[in-house]
């Protein structure tokens, strides 16, 4: 199992209010703007069609009763699903789109009682559409906010959305990259479908940046077969589902929403666990970045830890067709 570090400093302000917009109050021009925020979001839905796939550890199954992928005890076991047809984001919410969001509502923008916390924020959205780095509930009430505006019911996807739609449809994909693999530049150890630590070194030194802390844009690096960027790394992606280590093994087999109430609890940030899916700074050969790789946080960590999001919209039609 899985878990990042908490950081023990509290974020004093941030997007915490999920009601929708009161037009009202706009100006002529944030309506426009707003509009076409709206369709630009539309936009980028990729439509997936629904089916039966069998979710967690393929690798087994798939060699014929062969070895794991993982030792790894909570992608396991393996257990069928089928899941109804939905829309997945082919991007990460950018930190311009939230930033938008929080502006359009009149909430405060994301700022630590800490400068050096608030320097680590500024080095993980240095790039111009880059991730947002939130937290789960800032990542719920920003797909809740566009189901308000757009009347399409988008949300976080649930675990077993993410992972059928990160192996494209549900086949045996182990990474989530444009070929399933995970491509350095021999020559100049940069990343050829994902961003290595020499990627992150180069931009870092000039711009005073702390390389780990590196987020790059989000279309950077080209999209699975899905159509679908960074379900392999540029930062861990909160889901849905609350975490639970025997959830696999209970698992409703048509469209699971994970367990109904919340299961493992911290104790020392006294909060819940919500599952993560996806991977940060991806590593050839080691398993951190698989798309069967679960990992858990509590839903509101205090500091900025890199983790992003994307929403779903859960519909049987593509979005173009409504």
């Amino acid at each position: 199992m899985k878990r990042i570090i908490t950081s023990a400093l509290v974020l004093i302000l941030s997007g915490c209010d999920n009601n929708s917009t009161d037009t009202a109050k706009l100006t002529l021009q944030q309506k426009k703007e707003l509009q076409t925020f709206i369709q630009k979001e539309k936009s980028k839905q990729v439509f997936v069609q629904g089916g039966a796939f069998w979710m967690g550890d393929f690798c087994s199954k798939m060699r014929d009763g062969g070895s794991f992928c993982t030792s790894d005890k909570n992608n396991k076991p393996i257990h069928e699903v089928e899941l109804s047809n939905y829309s997945i984001s082919k991007f990460k919410i950018t930190h311009e789109d939230y930033g938008f969001y929080l502006e359009l509502n009149n909430l405060p923008a994301q700022k630590f009682e800490n400068k050096y916390v608030d320097k680590m924020l500024s080095d993980m959205i240095f790039f111009k559409n880059s991730p947002a780095i939130v937290t789960w509930t800032e990542a719920s009430n920003y797909c809740s906010w566009l189901r308000k505006e757009t009347g399409l019911p988008f949300s976080l996807p649930t675990e077993a959305q993410w992972e059928y739609a990160a192996r494209n449809r549900g086949q045996y994909v182990v990474i989530a990259t444009d070929d399933g693999t995970l491509r350095v530049n021999k020559k100049t150890d940069k990343g050829e479908n994902f961003a290595t630590d020499e990627d992150r070194d180069e931009i870092a030194e000039p711009n005073g940046l702390n390389p780990p802390l590196v987020h790059f844009p989000v279309d950077k690096y080209p999209p699975s077969p899905l159509g679908l960027y960074n379900m392999a790394d540029n930062g861990k992606e909160w889901v849905l589902d609350w975490y639970d280590p025997d959830y696999y093994h209970k698992s409703s087999k048509k469209d699971p929403q994970g367990p109904n109430m919340p299961v493992v609890k911290d104790k020392r940030d006294d909060q819940y666990w919500k599952v993560l899916r996806g991977g940060n700074r991806p590593v050839p050969g080691f398993p951190s970045s698989l798309t069967i790789t679960r990992y858990y946080q509590v839903k509101d960590p205090a500091g900025p830890l890199g983790t992003t999001a994307r929403c779903v919209v859960n519909s049987a039609t593509p979005i173009n067709q409504q």
